[in-house]
């Protein structure tokens, strides 16, 4: 699978479409409902019937459209990591060697991204974290694997252009720099009681991306400046 792919949820955790304009207007609301759910009550906490009450429809008609919780939770999550991939896509299709300020500005926009949607992106370490949820644990990694073989992807070009040497695999050093940026995320975003502004953004994303260019151009024997 690529990053850039739609990931179909597991055969053990169907997502149904609907078949009429009044089902998928049901569909919408439980979606809405589920994301509201969520965010105020965390993964442990909200039941199906919280969805359903704050949706106005039967517990009978989530189980046309959903299998569980985790399946709706799925739902709502893969447009939130679809949306933050999108945002975070590089312009240049990764075929550009970036300057510093551009990675400091894709670590910026990713930031402000879990910002807008930092209870639900709390509830996905929650949720994958729980020991009976190991269908969704997998789920999660897929959806986290997507920046992941992203970067990995990238990486690679660069080594194989001739751009960097890196001294560890693109995979590896794609799965150090992710982990750094979303538990940063989580810690300073995620967990507090109040998200933060913009100027605490603007520093995560300006310390997390010079993180990222010092490890690839730097830690990797950038090509240019070989004996230099």
């Amino acid at each position: 699978m690529t990053a850039d792919k739609q990931m179909n949820p597991p055969a053990a955790s169907p997502v149904r479409g609907a078949r009429t304009a009044k089902g998928a207007a049901t569909r919408r609301r439980l979606i809405v409902a589920a994301e509201q759910a969520f965010a105020e009550r965390g993964y442990g906490m909200t039941r199906v019937a919280d969805i359903v009450r704050l949706a106005g429809v039967s517990q009978g008609n989530f189980y046309r459209h959903f299998r569980d919780k985790d399946d709706i939770l799925w739902t709502v999550l893969d447009r939130l990591y679809e949306e933050l991939q999108r945002d975070t896509r590089d312009p240049h299709g990764g075929h550009v060697l970036p300057t510093r300020d551009d990675l400091v500005a894709r670590n910026t926009v990713f930031f402000r991204g879990y910002a807008r949607n930092r209870h639900l992106l709390r509830v996905t370490r929650e949720a994958a974290a729980r020991a009976e949820s190991l269908a969704f644990r997998e789920l999660w990694l897929q959806m986290r694997g997507r920046f992941i073989h992203r970067t990995a992807r990238w990486l690679q070009w660069l080594e194989n252009s001739g751009s960097i040497q890196l001294d560890t695999s693109p995979q590896l050093l794609a799965e150090a720099l992710g982990s750094l940026t979303e538990q940063l995320a989580y810690v300073q975003i995620g967990l507090p009681e109040h998200a933060p502004g913009e100027a605490a953004i603007v520093a995560l994303g300006r310390t997390c991306g010079g993180i990222w260019y010092d490890a690839i151009f730097l830690g990797g024997a950038p090509v240019a400046r070989r004996g230099g």
